[in-house]
C-alpha cells in the first residue's frame, strides 16, 4: 500500500536516507511525498512527527481490505439468487400430443448450461405466441416458468375459451384435396360443411382480423418407395465405454477411457461448463456391429409401408390424426430393389395458414 505523508521539511530531510520516497513536493516548511509500507513502518518508529494524507485510492483500498470479503459474499450471493432465477430443472406438459417433443425441442435449443444447471433467459410471452403462431390447429398455447419448472399448456380443441393475444390475419386453406369429415373454428368463418370435397387451395376458415382452428378431413396420397434387396445395417450391441472429457480453451482431454471400438455410437451430456472455456462432459460410446441384411419382397413391402407410417407419425400435429389404410397397388422388381406404389388413406388436419390476397 502506498502512502501520501505530510511532514517538516527539515525532520524529512534527517531521516531520507532511510526511507524510499516518490512524488517529492517542497511547500515553504512542508514536504509532501509517497512510501510504501515498509518505509511507513520506519518513519512510524521515529520520533517525527507527520500526517498521513488519505488519498481516495487509499481510502478505497481501505474500505475493500476491511470489508473486501463480505461485499464479495453478498456478491456471489447475489449472483446465485439472479441465476435461480433463469435455471431449469425440469419441463412439465399439461397433458400428451404430438407436439410436445418439438416443442420441448425448441425450448432445450435455447438452453446454456453453466457450471452444473442449464439456464433459459427465453422471453416465455414472446416464446408462446410463436407456438400460437406455429400451432393454430390447437385454440391455446401458453408456455410459463415457476420453480424453475417450465410448464407447457396445450390447450384441448374443446377449450376454445380463451383470449388470443396473438392474432394471425389470414386465411386457413387447404394444403391437399380431401373430404371433411370434422371442423373444429376457434375464430374465424367456417367455409366447409361434413362430406365437402375441398380442393388444394380452397379456403377452409376465413379470418378477419384473427384465424384459428383445425380442419380434419379424409384424403388418398399416391406413394411410390424404393426398398434395397439388401442393405449393410449398423447393429448397437451391449457393450459400452464410458469416460469424462475436459475442455479447456478449446484444447480437449480424456479421462478415464479404457476401452476403444472400431465401430461405435456416441452419447455426450455436458456436466459441468464455465462460460465456455472450462467444461466437462460425460461421454458413452456403445460398440456397434455392421451386418448385412437381404430382404424377400414381403419383408421389403412391410419395411415400405412402416416407412410410410413412421413420416406420418413425425410430422402429425393432433392426436386425433390416423391412417385408415395402406393399399398396395403395384410392385417392381429390379436386380437390386423393390419398387413399390401404395395408396395411403388418410384422416388428417389439412388447413395450412396463408396471409390474405
Amino acid at each position: 500500500m502506498i502512502y501520501k505523508i505530510k511532514m517538516n521539511k527539515d525532520d524529512y530531510f534527517k531521516i531520507s536516507n532511510k526511507i524510499i520516497s516518490s512524488n517529492l513536493s517542497i511547500n515553504d516548511e512542508e514536504v509532501t511525498f509517497e512510501i510504501e509500507g515498509g518505509s511507513y513502518n520506519i518513519l512510524k518508529r521515529t520520533n517525527y512527527e507527520f500526517k498521513v494524507i488519505e488519498s481516495l485510492k487509499s481510502k478505497i483500498f481501505r474500505f475493500f481490505s476491511r470489508y473486501g470479503l463480505l461485499i464479495t459474499g453478498i456478491l456471489f450471493l447475489v449472483s446465485i439468487l439472479y441465476m435461480n432465477i433463469y435455471r431449469v430443472s425440469s419441463i412439465q406438459f399439461n397433458r400428451d400430443t404430438p407436439i410436445n417433443k418439438e416443442i420441448e425441442y425448441r425450448l432445450k435449443s435455447s438452453f446454456k448450461r453453466l457450471l452444473c444447471f442449464d439456464f433459459c433467459s427465453l422471453n416465455y410471452d414472446e416464446f408462446s405466441k410463436d407456438m400460437q403462431k406455429m400451432y393454430f390447429e390447437y385454440p391455446y398455447i401458453n408456455v410459463t416458468s415457476k420453480n424453475n419448472t417450465i410448464q407447457v399448456y396445450i390447450a384441448n380443441i374443446d377449450e376454445a375459451n380463451y383470449t388470443i393475444d396473438t392474432p394471425l390475419e389470414g386465411n386457413i386453406t387447404a394444403k391437399k384435396d380431401g373430404v371433411i369429415d370434422s371442423f373444429y373454428v376457434y375464430s374465424g368463418k367456417s367455409m366447409v360443411s361434413k362430406n365437402k370435397f375441398v380442393r388444394k387451395g380452397d379456403i377452409l376458415i376465413e379470418g378477419n382480423t384473427n384465424v384459428r382452428g383445425m380442419v380434419l378431413a379424409t384424403t388418398y396420397d399416391k406413394m411410390e418407395l424404393s426398398i434395397p434387396k439388401s442393405e449393410r445395417i449398423e447393429e448397437t450391441t451391449a457393450e459400452t465405454s464410458r469416460y469424462y472429457t475436459l475442455s479447456l480453451f478449446n484444447l480437449n482431454f480424456s479421462l478415464g477411457k479404457k476401452t476403444s471400438f472400431e465401430l461405435f455410437h456416441t452419447k455426450e451430456s455436458l456436466v459441468f461448463n464455465v462460460f465456455d472455456f472450462f467444461a466437462i462432459k460425460k461421454i458413452e460410446e456403445t460398440k456397434k456391429n455392421a451386418i448385412i441384411n437381404t430382404y424377400s419382397r414381403e419383408e421389403a413391402k412391410l419395411m415400405a409401408q412402416q416407412k410410410i407410417k413412421d413420416d406420418f407419425i413425425q410430422h402429425q400435429s393432433n392426436s386425433l390424426e390416423e391412417i385408415l389404410a395402406i393399399t398396395n397397388t403395384k410392385t417392381e422388381e429390379t436386380e437390386d430393389a423393390y419398387s413399390f406404389t401404395f395408396i395411403v388413406k388418410k384422416y388428417e388436419s389439412i388447413g395450412a395458414f396463408s396471409l390474405k390476397g
